[in-house]
């Protein structure tokens, strides 16, 4: 018999089970980096979306002269602070909604990574339409878990089986307008992939997941365990030391928020 839960709305952002799961991300291949600064000749102001706990802020940040990073949640924005330790103070990270925050001119960069979802796209891009610089660039980035290893057919069959568990259904209908919504709003000069390699340990892996509105410990209660075991069983077979390979995937959409919907 399924169990439903409550449906994701952002505010699982501010549980610190959740945050202290976040780091347990996999990062976002090097390459993309390379590729958002090829991008962006002009290095005055980056604008981050949604920053999370700074996972793409305080890699770009040290080639921005000005950086806003905002997040509604104020435990991510805790521990973005915590990881920066104070090594970029130009970089002010402000909670507040992305629709509400008051926005410089001029904006290089604007990045939204693992976050554009859960913003109001037709309040949101009229604004950063108008604040973009002229030869200003608007990156939004996807994939950020592991996407190509023998066990990542099984392993994203549990995820969807689970879905359904929670009395889901993987890749609803609300789902999918959510995760598209921004479309109409956003002008995609082009589409890249990046990937690399990456080891990490079995536990972390399983960890991150919890980081995920769908599979907050908080959410999940007692079920979270059989989750876990679950997942554990699909990667153990691969594991060496408690570590597992694979790689992983992100992609890039580039280009400019429309001011008027297309």
């Amino acid at each position: 018999m399924a169990v439903a839960v409550a449906q994701n709305t952002g505010a699982e952002f501010e549980d610190e089970g959740v945050v202290a799961a976040y780091v347990h991300r996999t990062p976002y291949p090097p390459a993309l980096f390379d590729r958002l600064l090829q991008l962006t000749p002009g290095r005055e102001r980056l604008l981050d979306l949604g920053c999370g706990p700074g996972k793409l802020t305080l890699t770009l940040a040290p080639h921005f002269r000005e950086v806003l990073a905002v997040d509604p949640s104020a435990a991510m924005l805790r521990l973005a602070q915590h990881l920066d330790a104070g090594a970029n103070p130009h970089i002010a990270w402000t909670e507040a909604f992305a629709e509400d925050v008051a926005l410089p001119a001029n904006l290089d960069l604007i990045v939204a990574g693992a976050s554009i979802h859960w913003m109001d796209a037709p309040r949101l891009f009229p604004r950063l339409a108008a604040a973009l610089a002229p030869q200003g660039q608007m990156a939004i980035l996807g994939g950020d878990g592991p996407a190509a290893a023998p066990w990542i057919a099984a392993w994203n069959q549990t995820i969807v089986d689970w879905v359904g568990k929670l009395g889901g259904q993987w890749n609803d209908p609300g789902h999918t307008a959510r995760v598209t919504g921004h479309q109409p709003w956003f002008d995609v000069a082009a589409t890249e992939v990046f990937t690399a390699p990456i080891t990490q340990a079995v536990d972390d892996l399983i960890e991150a997941e919890h980081s995920r509105a769908t599979w907050s410990r908080a959410k999940m209660g007692p079920l979270a365990q059989a989750f876990g075991a679950d997942l554990r069983a699909v990667v153990a077979p691969y594991a060496i030391d408690g570590k597992v390979a694979f790689e992983i995937s992100s992609t890039l959409w580039w280009g400019t928020p429309r001011s008027v919907a297309a």
